[in-house]
């Protein structure tokens, strides 16, 4: 069997109330210090929603756990895509 290759991937988190969230997501962001390249954070993109953008490089089965934990979030919205 193959080991699994690291894939660059974007996350993008869309958020509801931006202190309620930011905090739950760094937590989550904090599980997988290693997998984040990069990241944007527009915390008002509308009236009621945030946006962050994060550039990954990861295997897809952890692109995909960052993904669901976020998902799991009160308010947050997630797609993810690997490139």
């Amino acid at each position: 069997m193959k080991p699994t290759q690291s894939r660059i991937g974007l996350v993008g988190v869309a958020f509801g109330d931006a202190r309620e969230a930011l905090g739950s997501i760094e937590t989550v962001l904090s599980a997988f210090p290693n997998l984040v390249v990069a990241r944007m954070n527009l915390p008002q993109c509308t009236a009621d929603t945030g946006l962050l953008t994060l550039v990954v490089n990861a295997t897809t089965d952890e692109i995909g756990a960052l993904a669901g934990q976020l998902g799991m979030l009160k308010s947050v919205r997630v797609k993810s895509l690997v490139l």
